[in-house]
């Protein structure tokens, strides 16, 4: 009796061992698969990061689908889709996932204002205004942004009220001050010979503009638009000269810092590239969005020099970030 009552416990203990070792295979085997979802959402997002970088949008869009297959909801992935359809100019693609975003973080101000930059390119000034409300909302700083719009949209008196406004309260960019003069000295606000230069379709002439405007006023603002637009038009020599001759006016401005690391890493000169974005993170104050933008740039630098722990760092570290 003793030895069979020893036989069932040492059985028992057998089958115990196994089960336990089949639950920890289960386990293992959904780890690794998680773990390689995971890898497989980095390799995609970072490949389309490249592929932004250098212009190839459609490829960009390709990879950033495979992410959006593995995380239906990821933010991050959601803005770069919006961000690459504008660039493929496909704006209703592109106001379909900054929307998506939006639905997830509704106080994004970077997909806010990237939703008003598709409205505006749509001809939607209506709807480009009222984006523009829920920016000032989160920021009270931009309500100058509103006046051209209103210009746009066709309603000058409002337009004229902000100007005045503006400037009681000493808010009045230097780049709207002629624009101001002009609109009060017309008795019924007619501003035909402003709407050309304002409303500009031509990507070039729209630079060419801007170059003449911030040689004028040497202003932060024109500058901004001036470096948006050379980025957009892949004038990488011309955003280097203009971010650094910026840099020697406004040295505590991050964006200037990333402007001109864009422009070293796109003509190759990473190491320089990375020295910039360094220095440029040191001025980012509670601004957890743009701190991502840095680090994907870096994580670019760092890829292009071959330091792939690096590049893999901090393209984590702008994920995290980005989902906060």
């Amino acid at each position: 009796m003793s030895f069979s009552r020893h036989m069932i416990f040492f059985i028992g203990a057998i089958l115990c061992s196994f089960t336990t070792l089949g639950q920890e295979d289960v386990v293992s085997t959904e780890e690794m698969l998680v773990e390689q979802q995971q890898i497989n959402f980095q390799t995609f997002f970072f490949e389309a990061l490249q592929q932004k970088a250098i212009g190839n949008y459609d490829k960009a869009v390709y990879a950033l689908e495979a992410c959006n297959n593995i995380d239906k909801n990821n933010i991050a992935v959601l803005f770069e889709l919006s961000k690459n359809y504008d660039l493929l100019i496909k704006y209703t693609e592109a106001e379909y996932y900054v929307m998506k975003g939006l639905e997830n973080d509704p106080m994004n101000l970077h997909m806010l204002r990237h939703l008003k930059e598709i409205k505006t390119k749509q001809n939607d000034y209506l709807g480009a205004i009222k984006v523009q409300h829920k920016i000032i909302s989160l920021e009270p700083e931009e309500e100058a942004e509103l006046v051209i719009l209103y210009i746009k949209s066709g309603e000058i008196e409002s337009a004229t009220k902000l100007l005045k406004k503006l400037d009681d309260l000493n808010k009045l960019p230097e780049g709207l001050r002629a624009l101001k003069e002009s609109l009060l000295q017309e008795p019924d606000g007619s501003i035909e010979e402003l709407s050309e230069p304002i409303i500009v379709e031509n990507p070039k002439r729209k630079v060419d503009l801007l170059k003449e405007e911030y040689s004028l006023n040497k202003d932060f603002s024109t500058l901004k638009m001036l470096l948006e637009q050379q980025w957009k038009n892949k004038q990488y020599l011309e955003l280097l000269k203009h971010s650094e001759d910026g840099l020697s006016l406004f040295p505590a401005q991050p964006y200037l810092y990333l402007m001109n690391g864009r422009a070293l890493n796109s003509l190759r000169k990473n190491n320089e590239a990375l020295a910039i974005l360094e220095e440029g993170l040191d001025y980012i104050i509670e601004d957890d969005q743009l701190k991502s933008v840095f680090y994907e740039e870096m994580s670019l630098s760092h890829k292009a020099l071959g330091n792939n722990k690096m590049a893999t760092e901090y393209y984590n570290q702008a994920i995290e970030l980005k989902a906060k």
